[in-house]
């Protein structure tokens, strides 16, 4: 997110170059919907190479290994070695295991498109069985929570009701810890009336090909088991003389420059800023556009421009049945709120596939919009979906 939107405020005067190891942008914020099938893979992503050529810049589609600040250079697994005048850091987080024997092996991360795409396909075939299928999420965050609405949603989205046992695990006291205390009741409440177990308080200490070890000695069946639980620093920056052990991230001041390199700008998840704020989009899209206007005034001998963040709601789907809207600390919940979350959708898909060109992305925009219609709004005009609609809405407190 922010790499794209600062190569877009990069004018055409600069030598630009983009370097992604996935050759397609992904919309990660809604990759939920994916497990349940309310949307495909190509809704949900980009080309790289069409977005930066756009923006009139450069994309090569290899991973970093090493960022050289005293050379100003970058490595490249496929061998380049691309010096720089000002380099921007903007390679999110990954998902960490936290060492936990079999959780390498026998768990499917909820972090990017294709994972998501392989939690469907694993799900399809577990339907097909006839004993109801166990799966285990491990991590109650947003995340997660998201996942288990996708899950429920399967039981009228699918060519036949499909329903699992679903256990999750979180090992603070509650699920969704980082939001209101309001929304994780509504949460426990919902998930109360299908087959989901919340397992609060505890941690995972092994996984098994068919389970799930806890902390204190219970096994829980898993046909799947999904890890949404932990980020860390993509491998190729925990090495690179960019933080220190006091910083799990890589610190920047209010311009979102790096406290070790003045030609070095860090934005979106792997920053550490002076006054953080929640690793989400949004706020990433908006370090994107500082740190890109301020690389080129770093070039063009200009002052600085510092990040102030801008409070921004945040939306979390729960499936068919709601979606909650949190700002600061109130919270509603609606399902009628879920046209707003693809609002944004569509909204930013569009400004990455032309930021300059509106007619240029009509066609994706139609795409989408129809795939959704049919997907997100058909459903909900059943008679029982408008009654739950228009009943569903109300302030959590």
């Amino acid at each position: 997110f922010a790499g794209l939107v600062a190569a877009s405020r990069l004018a055409r005067r600069f030598d630009v170059t983009v370097v992604d190891p996935r050759a397609d942008f992904e919309w990660t914020p809604n990759i939920h919907e994916l497990i349940s099938g309310v949307k495909s893979r190509d809704s949900v992503v980009l080309p790289r190479t069409a977005c930066v050529n756009r923006y009139g810049h450069a994309f090569i589609n290899d991973a970093v290994t090493r960022i050289d600040q005293n050379a100003s250079t970058v490595a490249t697994a496929g061998g380049l070695l691309l010096p720089y005048d000002a380099c921007l850091i903007a390679a999110g987080s990954q998902r960490t295991m936290f060492g936990v024997p079999g959780a390498q092996e026998h768990t499917v991360g909820l972090r990017q498109v294709d994972d998501a795409v392989r939690i469907g396909a694993q799900l399809d075939r577990l339907a097909k069985r006839k004993r109801q299928a166990s799966v285990v999420i491990v991590g109650g965050g947003v995340s997660g929570i998201e996942a288990v609405g996708e899950i429920i949603r399967r039981r009228v989205c699918a060519d036949h009701p499909q329903r699992f046992d679903v256990h999750v695990v979180e090992q603070t006291a509650r699920i969704l810890p980082q939001q209101p205390q309001a929304v994780a009741r509504d949460a426990v409440r919902r998930c109360a009336s299908f087959d989901v177990t919340l397992h609060t308080d505890t941690s995972v200490t092994a996984v098994n090909p068919r389970s799930v070890t806890l902390e204190n000695g219970t096994k829980l069946p898993a046909d799947l088991c999904i890890w949404s639980a932990g980020m860390t620093l993509p491998e190729f920056l925990q090495d690179a003389d960019l933080h220190d052990e006091e910083h799990q991230w890589l610190p920047v001041d209010e311009t979102l420059r790096s406290f070790y390199a003045e030609n070095i700008f860090v934005a979106g998840d792997c920053a550490e800023l002076p006054n953080p704020v929640r690793k989400q989009a949004y706020y990433a899209m908006d370090m994107g556009k500082i740190a890109g206007d301020n690389i080129a005034r770093l070039l063009d001998d200009r002052p600085l421009l510092h990040f102030r963040p801008a409070p921004m709601p945040m939306l979390i789907a729960f499936g068919d049945l709601t979606t909650w809207l949190v700002a600061g600390d109130y919270a509603a919940a609606s399902p009628l709120l879920a046209a707003a979350k693809e609002g944004v959708y569509q909204a930013t898909m569009a400004r990455f596939a032309s930021p300059h060109q509106p007619l240029d992305y009509v066609s994706g925009v139609a795409g989408r919009a129809a795939l959704a219609t049919q997907q997100l709004l058909l459903p909900q005009l059943r008679p029982t979906a408008i009654l739950r609609n228009v009943t569903g809405g109300r302030i959590l407190a």
